[in-house]
């Protein structure tokens, strides 16, 4: 009787730590990497005078600092910078799009990826530029309104401390001027450090 108390409380004294290992969780995630936003425009072609549709990518960057309060919740502030240079008639026109958001992140966390979903509210900024070629003169535009990130993505993990995100996906329509743009997703991809577990 007393070796099967002893080997009982032996049991759990060893199972403990793997039960504490099994739940621990990083409660901090910083993720950098490259970023591509989709922009559709929609516009009226010359010829036929119908509605045609069409679709710009800027390339950049994203990072985001995830702090995480439980194994399957956190917060998150999530920044991106995308740029392109396109050409409306015959002059280059510099264009970039700013991404400034926060908000609620849920993480399902399985041994080896953790899927993520997330609901985010912040600001989207986007600019224009253009030199004139005799003056020299630069014309500048923007416009800062209300941004939504509704997405998620996927962290594989290469190590204890880091993960491989492949990919994360955003839906990010921004409302300003009193209007909806919708047709905008952001893709990303990346490193993610993990600490504090």
């Amino acid at each position: 009787m007393r070796r099967l108390f002893f080997g009982a409380i032996a049991l759990l004294l060893f199972s403990v730590p793997g039960f504490a290992q099994e739940y621990s969780y990083p409660k901090l995630e910083v993720f950098g990497g490259f970023s591509v936003n989709s922009m559709g425009f929609t516009s009226i072609d010359p010829t036929t005078l119908l509605p045609t549709s069409s679709r710009e990518n800027f390339y950049g960057w994203q990072s985001s600092i995830d702090g995480n309060v439980s194994r399957h919740f956190g917060f998150v502030g999530d920044f991106g910078g995308q740029y392109k240079t396109v050409s409306v008639l015959g002059t280059g026109l510099g264009m970039s799009n700013y991404q400034y958001m926060f908000g609620p992140q849920v993480s399902l966390r399985m041994p080896k990826v953790n899927p993520f979903f997330h609901v985010l509210f912040g600001a989207s900024r986007t600019s224009a530029a253009f030199t004139d070629s005799t003056s020299g003169l630069t014309t500048a535009v923007s416009s800062t309104g209300l941004g939504l990130g509704i997405g998620g993505g996927l962290d594989v993990s290469v190590s204890h401390r880091l993960a491989l995100r492949v990919p994360q996906f955003d839906w990010t329509p921004v409302h300003a001027g009193g209007v909806w743009t919708n047709n905008v997703i952001r893709i990303g991809i990346g490193l993610v450090f993990k600490a504090g577990e």
